[in-house]
């Protein structure tokens, strides 16, 4: 018996391999390239495409099961030379990239078996015909069932994927299940081709169609993986950044203390030693107005307000902000003071943050806190450069910074903090002007 018995077998896996790469560039195409992109990609394209000459081209189902798996491998194998990233994160792709061909092939087989013009176990047959297809509507119907399949996986799994924005796997059991539930699909499906082909129409319909069914259920879940991970990571991270905003506190109250008394003392100082006529007198109320700074700390009837708008008051000054406040300490007294700190502070910061990007005479924050019947308002704006903002399925802004994997938690920080008050925040950016607004009821039902 002939190694390469079935030139139509060798002429399917050219095709299923250029399937699966397609498939691969869906989920594939943010990714970071390998320095040599232009060498890297027809090398992996040549391991690729060798891979599928590797088996024997008897119908068998143990070949067709390991055959298709080895070029899978191959195909895996090829996103580490052409992309720079995590292997969970190319072995994700390259799932969810065989999960779209084998649907798009299953939903061939169903229209086929429907419209009675043949099955796609045709693609299997040892015989001498090159030929894929044997009538026109064939063509047609393979063409509208992957290019259905792989638009609709692109809509609603692919563009999922975002640049800058890493997968996190952190459910290894669960997502190696998927990846068992996919190659488990490869192994039913050479099985019906090999034993199941003489049953009736109907129950082949009914095959086909389970098989598809499968495949969806597999991306949902895997997609579902990768989101619950993230969000997982996220708050692991938020935690994170919550326990060092209130150990920041814990020290900047310490040290707006210790500078408050080493300001006034050494006020106390300076006028001794002016009354000694040491220095200047003009001298004297520049050293005076310079220490009047560290010493002129905001007052609003909260201590943790306080140390925060000082803090950031002082910020503002030395970037050239100019901050406008209207604070009324009472409207957050029902809050701890390490959520007003981190509250508040996590606001300036992104209105410093964004503002700092104008020119100077155009950068301001207004900041007003007040209370308004049983609600305590926070509204802050700032000027912007619309170009620079996007916003997220959240509604949440998304950070500008490149790595977008470890920024962007001061606006989570905010939202958080918010929720845990069962407060309203609400965020607007009109005509360069961004607006953040926060409604917190009087009695909230604190959450953790």
């Amino acid at each position: 018996m002939e190694y390469f018995s079935s030139p139509r077998l060798l002429m399917y896996r050219a095709l299923f391999m250029s399937e699966l790469l397609v498939a691969i560039l869906l989920f594939c195409f943010t990714l970071p390239r390998r320095k040599g992109f232009a060498w890297r990609l027809p090398l992996a394209l040549l391991l690729s495409y060798a891979s599928c000459f590797i088996f024997p081209t008897q119908s068998n189902a143990i070949i067709s099961v390991f055959s298709f798996l080895a070029m899978f491998l191959v195909a895996f194998g090829a996103c580490f030379i052409v992309f720079e990233s995590q292997w969970k994160t190319l072995l994700f792709c390259a799932v969810a990239a065989y999960n779209t061909q084998h649907a798009a092939y299953e939903l061939y087989d169903l229209l086929l078996r429907i419209f009675r013009v043949g099955t796609a176990g045709s693609f299997y047959e040892t015989t001498t015909n090159v030929s894929l297809f044997s009538s026109p509507l064939q063509a047609i119907l393979y063409l509208v069932s992957y290019l259905l399949i792989f638009w609709l996986f692109y809509l609603f799994f692919a563009r999922r994927l975002k640049k800058d924005s890493p997968l996190t796997i952190n459910q290894a059991i669960v997502f190696g299940l998927v990846v068992v539930c996919g190659l488990a699909d490869n192994v039913i499906n050479s099985v019906v081709i090999e034993f199941v082909q003489e049953a009736n129409n109907a129950t082949l319909i009914v095959l086909a169609f389970l098989s598809l069914l499968l495949c969806l259920v597999c991306m949902t879940m895997q997609f579902e993986i990768a989101a619950r991970s993230k969000l997982d990571s996220d708050i692991a991270t938020l935690k994170v950044v919550r326990s060092k905003e209130r150990e920041q506190y814990r020290v900047s109250k310490e040290n707006a203390e210790l500078l408050s008394i080493k300001a006034h003392d050494l006020k106390h100082q300076i006028y001794e030693i002016g009354q000694r006529k040491s220095i200047a007198e003009e001298a004297i109320k520049e050293i005076s107005s310079l220490v009047d700074i560290y010493d002129s700390d905001i007052k609003t009837g909260n201590p943790s307000m306080d140390i925060i708008l000082t803090e950031k008051s002082r910020l503002c000054n030395k970037k050239g902000i100019r901050l406008s406040l209207m604070a009324d300490g009472k409207a957050l007294s029902g809050i701890s003071e390490s959520d007003v700190y981190s509250l508040l502070g996590n606001i300036i910061d992104n209105a410093i943050e964004a503002t700092v990007q104008l020119p100077e005479n155009e950068r301001s924050i207004s900041l007003k806190i007040h209370h308004v019947k049983s609600f305590s308002s926070i509204v802050s704006e700032n000027p912007f450069r619309s170009e620079n903002l996007r916003f997220g399925r959240d509604g949440l802004p998304l950070t500008s910074k490149e790595n977008k994997a470890n920024h962007g938690f001061g606006i989570k920080s905010i939202a958080y903090v918010s929720k845990k008050y069962d407060g309203d925040l609400k965020i607007k950016a009109d005509n360069g002007i961004f607006s953040l607004s926060i409604l917190l009821p009087d009695n909230p039902a604190k959450k953790e």
